[in-house]
Order: structure tokens, then sequence, then C-alpha cells
């Protein structure tokens, strides 16, 4: 890595890496929400909004299309203590990345019809914060741990100041902040670093200027617990517990890893075996630790059943505090440390995580390469260091305890007055206690290896990361499925990694995870499968322990009611998440005969009443060895591949033939669904019947949702831009084994409704009435390939693509073809498609609307 600081401050970090054509240019400036005034709360978020709309030389719009027709992708992120800009492009591009992003960050307009627009985007974005729990637990949390301190501000600001923010202001805040001498500015990929020096040299000419230097206050020492609770109109509880810790500077933010993930991250880490799996006191948890510039918090997040939240922080706190008074053995440290190291190397796959992570420490810490130091002080940590650092920040005093609970249950204050005494009581019990053929490369590098057994193998060798990414998969997912076996699927995806005939669940899971691997079953509307993902080193262990997992599962009783259970909950609380109940209710419309109709999850009465014998049958009539796609992508000998998975996978009984699958007749008249769900806002879904995987035309719907997606398409610019309507919208096209659809999604205020519904079809219309122009389809399909290319960095993408195109009947190839496919579309054939595919009597529209709207009765 190269280091250069220009005559105007500005600090630049070089790393070139000539593994893929690609590069990723981040700049980070030194400004978050922590440094705003009262005033000032939010600006830093509204200003990396208006970045984007415009310049002296661009207009609105113009940023994200001219990056986006380079096949290119560029956003933003503010944070309480930067903000930053980011663009990941092919190499090629690389002139035309630096000019867009150094022309936002230098000369934006601020244009005052732009900016009074985007307001109502931010406040669309939040009024979506305010419909998720989890984000209002989080910023209830922070709120609680940080009363001095800044970290309590909401990085989104307030709606009070997000109105009164002026054009002045931005420019006023930008020219405060935004100087090149508080700017670190990271380029990382293909790339010549002399020739990038000159160019960045040419296109940062702004002058040096002062920044504000603000005092940062600590938050004083807290002295003891600190408990709040609010209702909201959810089904769960969500809980999250927080410890104060300190900064990623400390001494002991490696041990805080350390814990974090021994605690929560992980089957087998302590928080998912005893209190998820084996007590069943709630349905999620998960622990991390949050080490910024300032202090942080350790945090463990769960969700439970509202009766059961007492038992749930008794049973979470328990096994928190027992770090604090027990030490860890050798080899659960050691699995966190290898988990932690993997971690690292996986943000190492693609450049902008290489550029994030620079970032991320050039800032916090000064030194942009302090990962090899990091992980030296990670592999310095005893089981006694460990103890130490957590019996001095996991007290109860110390602790701050949020918590969302459903309207109607329990009074907030009646139930701080009982958990009270429950966050000292595990920790008073503690203290008491104290105690080979040879196969040739096929197209794209890949062997193609048909086995006796019947399944067919696909190995791609990728050396350039220690890593291997494995997919198994069979057809299956909600086509085998019926309105009494829905659900089935899921149950044996969930089931697939938790036990087999010589092998428990959590002997599984230590396994994997002591290997820094990661091993799950999966299931969709066409497939089921096993995904595995691990380092080089530990790939043939890991491979044993998955095909065990896929050639003898048990699908013991008591894991499946503990899966049921888990299955049941998350399907008596997915109201809680709007967007997911409009897809469900459009679906339900679109699909009437078809099993496409069907939840992943499956009904309750469905659920309940699959019995251990179904799941048994269901797996041996359809999920044989002969019918598996077997595909293992990364640094491996594929002919040492090819003779172990022989040795693995012998031959069995065939499968059955698939199951008929009912035929959906062609809509000849629109319909509308409505239903009232009680949140902020409305989410809308416009569709249309679609295509299956193998039509000939299934690339233009592509490019046809290209043309409408994206910061630079049309529903982007019409309906966020020009007229404020939503802070999301997206279209997309989604095909299968059998046709599936192709829809348009946004979310909006109530009151925005049929404006939002109107626009999508006018834009819909335009498609079908006017051609596209040479100049908008080639940004399109620009942009597919361009996100295409940067997709297959990740070796687990690879996997995914020859394993599921093997299956599907395309041949693996496929995602080699696919940048051919897309660029041979023409304005003539999205014209054509449009008029047939989006024609307005075939139209399904979908809302979802708060009660008292006129759309949610």
């Amino acid at each position: 890595m190269q280091k250069h600081v220009l005559p105007n401050g500005l600090t630049v970090y070089l790393a070139p890496c000539k593994d893929v054509p690609v590069v990723a240019l981040q700049a980070w400036i030194r400004v978050g929400s922590a440094l705003e005034s009262e005033s000032e709360a939010g600006i830093s978020h509204v200003l990396e909004h208006m970045l984007f709309k415009g310049t002296r030389r661009r207009g609105v719009g113009e940023i994200a299309l001219e990056i986006e027709a380079a096949g290119g992708d560029i956003n933003a992120w503010t944070e309480f203590n930067n903000t930053a800009y980011h663009v990941v492009i092919a190499s090629r591009y690389f002139d035309t990345g630096l000019d867009v992003l150094a022309d936002a960050l230098q000369h934006s307009s601020f244009d005052a019809q732009e900016l009074d627009r985007e307001r109502q985007v931010v406040l669309e974005e939040m009024q979506q914060g305010e419909d998720s729990p989890h984000r209002v637990n989080f910023h209830q949390l922070f709120d609680l741990a940080f009363r001095k301190h800044p970290y309590g501000k909401p990085v989104i600001g307030r709606r009070d100041t997000v109105l009164g923010f002026s054009r002045k202001d931005l420019r006023d805040f930008h020219r405060r902040w935004y100087a090149p001498n508080n700017m670190r500015f990271i380029v990382v990929g293909d790339i010549d670093p002399d020739r990038v020096m000159k160019q960045i040299r040419r296109a940062f000419r702004t002058k040096r200027r002062p920044v504000p230097k603000r005092p940062r206050l600590v938050e004083p020492a807290q002295q003891r617990p600190r408990l709040a609770i609010s209702n909201a109109a959810v089904s769960d509880t969500y809980l999250l517990l927080g410890f104060h810790v300190p900064g990623i500077g400390h001494q002991d933010a490696p041990a805080l890893d350390l814990a974090a993930t021994i605690l929560g991250q992980g089957e087998s880490s302590r928080l998912n075996q005893r209190v998820l799996r084996d007590r069943q006191l709630v349905t999620e948890v998960s622990a991390f630790a949050y080490t910024p510039h300032d202090e942080g918090l350790l945090t463990i997040g769960a969700t439970a059943a509202p009766p059961r939240l007492a038992e749930a922080v008794d049973g979470v706190l328990a096994e928190a505090y027992r770090l604090a008074f027990e030490e860890v053995s050798d080899d659960e440290l050691h699995k966190a440390f290898v988990l932690l190291e993997s971690n690292t190397v996986l943000q190492r796959e693609t450049v902008q995580g290489q550029a994030r992570k620079i970032g991320y420490y050039a800032y916090a810490l000064g030194d942009p390469g302090y990962e090899e130091q990091y992980l030296r002080l990670l592999a310095e940590v005893t089981p006694a260091d460990l103890r130490r650092v957590m019996a001095r920040y996991l007290t109860p005093n110390n602790l701050c305890l949020s918590a969302v609970i459903p309207e109607g249950a329990t009074k907030p204050a009646t139930l701080r007055r009982e958990l009270t005494p429950l966050v000292r009581a595990s920790y008073a019990r503690l203290r008491k206690q104290q105690k080979v053929r040879t196969y040739r490369p096929g197209p794209g590098g890949v062997v193609r290896a048909k086995l006796d057994s019947g399944l067919t193998l696909l190995v791609k060798q990728e050396s350039s990361v220690p890593l291997v990414a494995v997919r198994g998969v069979w057809c299956g997912g909600l086509r085998y499925e019926t309105p009494r076996t829905n659900g089935i699927n899921n149950l044996l995806a969930c089931l697939l990694s938790r036990g087999t005939e010589s092998r428990t669940g959590d002997e599984i899971a230590t396994t994997i995870e002591s290997l820094a691997g990661s091993l799950g079953g999966f299931t969709g509307r066409n497939s089921l499968g096993l995904r595995l993902e691990t380092s080089s080193k530990h790939f043939n262990t890991c491979l044993e322990v998955a095909a065990d997992c896929l050639l003898h599962p048990v699908f013991s009783a008591p894991e499946l009611e503990r899966e049921r259970m888990l299955a049941l909950q998350e399907i008596a609380t997915r109201d809680d998440n709007p967007t997911g109940v409009v897809f469900r209710l459009f679906q339900k419309k679109m699909f009437s005969r078809h099993p496409y109709r069907f939840n992943l999850l499956g009904e309750t009465s469905s659920v309940e009443s699959l019995s251990r014998d179904q799941l048994v049958r269901h797996w041996r009539k359809y999920h044989r060895v002969d019918g598996m796609t077997l595909s293992i992508v990364g640094d491996v000998d594929p002919s040492g591949v090819v003779r172990e998975v022989e040795r693995l996978f012998e031959a069995g009984r065939p499968a059955s033939a698939p199951p008929r699958v009912a035929v959906e007749a062609g809509r000849k008249k629109s319909v509308r669904v409505v239903r009232a769900l009680d949140k902020q806002q409305a989410h809308v879904l416009v569709g249309f019947g679609g295509m299956s995987v193998r039509h000939a035309d299934r690339h233009c719907l592509a490019v046809l949702a290209a043309v409408l997606s994206g910061q630079g398409g049309r529903l982007f610019m019409s309906i966020r831009d020009q007229q404020g309507l939503v802070y999301q919208i997206s279209a997309f096209t989604l095909e299968g084994l059998d046709p599936g659809y192709f829809a348009v999604y946004g979310a909006t205020s109530p009151d925005k409704v049929e404006r939002l519904v109107s626009s999508i079809r006018a834009e819909l219309k335009r498609l079908r009435t006017t051609p596209v122009g040479s100049a908008e389809l080639a940004r399109a399909k620009r942009y597919l390939v361009g996100n295409h290319d940067i997709a297959l960095q990740q070796r687990s993408t690879v996997a995914s693509s020859l394993a599921f195109n093997n299956l599907y009947g395309l041949g693996y190839e496929e995602y080699l073809r696919y940048p051919q496919a897309i660029r041979a579309v023409t304005s003539k054939d999205l014209y054509r498609i449009s008029r047939s595919f989006l024609a307005p009597r075939k139209e399904v529209v979908a809302i979802v609307a708060p009660t008292g709207h006129p759309d949610g009765q």
C-alpha cells in the first residue's frame, strides 16, 4: 500500500490489486453526526444525499447515470464519526469514476428545489426506520447509554432540523468540513499507481482550509443499571443489552471481539446453544462488539415471545456474566480467533471491502494497515486475559437494557420494576459460586464430472484468496409443496446440518466453526440444498462433514420441534415486516394455482401438522445423490477434489420423478388487492406475469428492470428525485423453473399511494409506447454487466451460479454467456416485450396501508 499527501492536505492511499479488472474508489470525510451541533442534527446525512444531486458540470441524476452507464455502482453512508462516498467500477472506466466522485465532492450545486424534494426522501427514510422494531430499539439503546456523548443522537437527525436546513446551511457545512485536508481518498484494484496519482492531483485542486475543532464530550461512568422499555405495533419482544466498553484503539478491544464471538456468533456460540436451542428462551440471538473511535457497547440482541421476556433476560445475562467469572477453554478461544481471522480474510475478497477497511483504520487509528497488528493482538489473548477484561465491563452497573414490546402487553413501568432485580440476580449467583481421474477444464476453467453415483460435480480453481465455497443442490422448494405440506422444505433445510447418523447437530456446528467455516441448509421456490464456506486449509475436513449432512441427515424429533417452534414464531411475527406482507399479498394474487403462491416458511396449520415421518419420506423420495449438483469454487486442486467427492458420495437408490406442478392460467383482467396494517408507510407492488429461467427473452426483462432501476433509472429519477414520493423504489424480474413475475416495489406515505401507483403506471406506459433510447439502453446494459462482474468476485456467487445453472438445465456456463446475452438485447426487443408482458389488463396491484386510510379501510 502507498500513502501520498498532496500539498492541499488530501491524504491518498493506493492499494494495487490485479486479481480482477475492478477498482474501488472511496472518499472518507472526518465528519458525521457526532460532530454536529444541536441545530445541525442530521445535516451530515442530508448533505450525503444532496452530494449526488448535481454539480456545476452535471445535472440532477447525471452523477449516478454516468457511473451506472459504465457498469459501476455509486453510493454513500453516514456514521457517527465519518461520511464516506464510494464508487466500484470496471478498471477500464477508472477515469470516469474518479472524475464523477471528485466533481461531486468539490462542486456540488445544492439546488434548492432538489433540497426540498430530498427532505421528503429523508423523512420517508425516517418513517421506514420507525416501522423497524430493530432500528427503533437500537436508537432507544444508544439514547439510553449515551446521555452526554453525541453517540446518543440518531445519525439521521430529527424531523424539525431536517425540515429546517436551507441551501446556505448545507453550503456552509460543506465548506467547513469537506476540506481536502479533512479527507482520505482510497483507491484499491487494478491500477497503475503513478498514473492514478497524476489523475488525483489534477482532480482535487481545492485549497487547504481550516477545519473546526470540536471537543468530544466524555460519557460519565454509569453508576447503576439503566432500563428503557417502549410499546410498538409488533408481535414479538425485541431485546438489546449493552455494556459500555472502550473504543477500537484500546488494548482491551481484541478481547472484546473474542468475547462477542464466543457469546453470540455462529450456531455453536454459547447463546445459540444454551439459550436458544437448549432452553428455547429466545427465537433469535446474537452478540457483537461495537468499538468505534470513542467508547462503544458490547451488545447482545435477542427476540423472544412476550411472556418469556424475563426468563430470556435472566438466561442471556447469565451466559454473559459467566465470561466475567469463568475462563473459557483453549479450544473455545481458538475457535473464536479462527472465526475472526477468517472474517478479516473474507473482507479482502472484494476491492470495495479492502478499501472500506483501509478507510476505517486510517480514520479510527491513523494506521490503514492495522489489520496485521490486530490479528497479532487477537492471537495473544489468553483465557485469563479474556476473563480479566470481561470482569471489568460485564457488570450490572455497566448495563443498559432496551426493549420494544407489543402494545397491550405489560405496562413498561411495571416491566421495568420486574426486570431491574433480574439484571443483578444471575451476577450475584455466579459471584457466589465463583467457581483421481484427469479432467480437463471446460469454459471458464470449470471441471465438470458426472460421477458413478449420478452426482454432477463442478469444480473451479480460484487461488488468489485461501477460501472455498461449496453448494450442493437439488430441485425442490415450493414447487414440490402442497397446501398441506407447505413449509416442509424450510424445515428440511434447517435440519440438514442439525444431526446425522454419526454426528449430533452440536458436534457439526462445533467442528465447522472451530475451523472458521460456515455450514447450513437453504431452500427457495425451485430448490433445496446445503451451503459451505471455509478456508482452503480446512476444506477436506469441512467437506466430509457437509457430505455427511447431505447423505445421512436424521431429522431428529427434538431438533424438529425446536425448528418448528422457531418457524411458527417467525410466522406469527411476520406482519412486523410490511415489505414482506405486501410481497406475500401480491404472490397469492398473482398465482392462484401454482405453488409459487406459498410462503417459504409455510402456514401455521401446515407447519404444526408436519410430522418427522413426512419429512423423512419427502427427503428419501426426492433428494437422492443422482439428482444432485455439487459445485466447489476456490483454492483447491480440481483433480484432488474429484477423487475426494467420489470417495464421499457413493451411488444409492435413484430419486423418484418430480411431482406434477399446476400450470398457472394467463391473466386476462387486472386486479387490485389491499390489506390494512398499522405502520407509518404504505407499501405498493405493481406486477405482471413473467418468464421462466429458460425463456428466450428472459434477458430482455432484466434490461427492462435496469432501465427502470438504479439511481440513474427512470423510477428513481422521476418518482424519487423529481417528485419526492419515496425513499426506496425498484423494479425487478423474478424467474423460476416456471414463469415468475416482473414487478415494481415502492413505499410511501399513505396519502401518496395513488400518486405512486399512477407514477409507476406512467413509467410502464412509456415503455409500451416509446422505444427506449440508445443511450439509456446502453447504460442499463452496462450496469447489468458491470454488477454481474462485480458480484463474481465472490466465490459463493460463482458456486451458486454454477450449481443452479446446471440444475435448471441451462448449462453451468450460462454465467459466462450472460454479458453477451445482455449486450444483444435491442430497443425493439424491449418495446416488443413491454407491449406483450406489461399490458394493463395483466396487472396485479398489491397495497399494504394503515388502517383508516382509504386503501387500508
